[in-house]
C-alpha cells in the first residue's frame, strides 16, 4: 500500500485517524482504523512533533538541517522515507503543494 506522493513543495501535517502519545521521550502512533501501532524513535518522534500544523516538507528539512548533523541530501532522503511510510500507513497527510 502506498500514500500520496510527498515531495520537497508538499505541506503535510498529522491525519486525523492518526492516535499519539510520548513514552519515554519517544512518540507512540496508532491508526485506529487500521490497529497498527508504531514507535518512532528519537528522529521519528521529533519530525512527527513538528507536523502539529500543516508544514511544507523544504522548510521541515531546513528545521531538521539545523538540529542534528547529517548532510542535507541524507537529511532529505531520511525525511522524504519517513513521511512516505506515514502516509502509506494513513499517519499523515497530505494538506496542499505549494506552486
Amino acid at each position: 500500500m502506498s500514500g500520496p506522493e510527498i515531495g520537497r513543495n508538499s505541506i503535510v501535517c498529522w491525519s486525523i485517524e492518526a492516535v499519539a502519545t510520548e513514552v519515554n521521550g519517544e512518540v507512540v502512533l496508532m491508526n485506529l482504523e487500521r490497529d497498527r501501532c508504531h514507535g518512532l524513535g528519537v528522529t521519528g518522534s521529533e519530525i512527527w512533533r513538528r507536523l502539529r500544523h500543516p508544514i511544507p516538507v523544504a522548510e521541515l528539512m531546513v528545521q531538521l538541517e539545523a538540529e542534528f548533523e547529517a548532510t542535507p541530501g541524507e537529511i532529505e532522503s531520511d525525511v522524504l522515507r519517513t513521511l512516505g511510510e506515514y502516509a502509506a500507513e494513513g499517519l499523515i497527510q497530505v494538506c496542499d503543494t505549494q506552486k
